[in-house]
């Protein structure tokens, strides 16, 4: 063999096995979306919820790419949080958007708007727990997104998350929400054409 021959043969095989180079293999099936986030609610003050505090610990999360808001001028992932794993029918039903099974005792949808260039430009929270639903955009300045959501990536078909926040309001109500949340899980693209 000449040097050049030997030199392709070392190259090639060195590309057959795995260095510490490359990120972990992505998991498949009801793994790919596993994860674990956390989520409170307390309510101090208010007309409307029942008083106290909440907090759901979920258990896988699913996330799709989509402009069904603002009559399709923006996009955003929306994020569904689920305190139970997502199986292949579970699944199969996300994809046509019926959450109804997976959402029986309590569920969290994060959407994050997203500018041209995919960057967050405001965080909407919805905390939902038999009895009590919750919607409140907690991050919209530069400063709260950098604060609470700089450790984001998507890649058009995947999603790195970790975010940990929490939000006050205390108008009319006096209630703070929390999340604490590590996701790398698939994007799957729902937008309207």
């Amino acid at each position: 063999m000449t040097a050049r021959a030997c030199c392709i043969a070392a190259t090639l095989l060195c590309g057959l096995f795995p260095t510490g180079a490359y990120p972990e293999a992505v998991p498949s099936g009801p793994q790919q979306f596993k994860t674990s986030a956390q989520f409170s609610l307390a309510v101090q003050k208010s007309n409307v919820l029942k008083l106290g505090k909440s907090t759901l610990e979920t258990k896988s999360a699913f996330a799709t790419y989509t402009n069904e808001f603002f009559a399709g001028r923006t996009n955003a992932l929306k994020i569904q949080f689920f305190t139970r794993p997502i199986e292949d029918e579970a699944r199969a039903k996300l994809l046509k958007n019926d959450d109804r099974e997976i959402s029986k005792g309590g569920t969290v949808v994060l959407v994050l708007f997203l500018d041209q260039r995919n960057q967050i430009t405001q965080a909407n929270l919805t905390y939902v727990i038999p009895g009590t639903t919750v919607v409140r955009t907690v991050a919209w300045t530069p400063e709260q997104l950098t604060k609470y959501f700089s450790d984001y990536r998507f890649e058009q078909n995947r999603l790195l998350l970790k975010s940990k926040g929490s939000y006050t309001d205390s108008k009319e109500e006096i209630l703070g929400l929390s999340w604490d949340t590590d996701l790398n899980i698939p994007v799957f693209d729902q937008t309207k054409k």
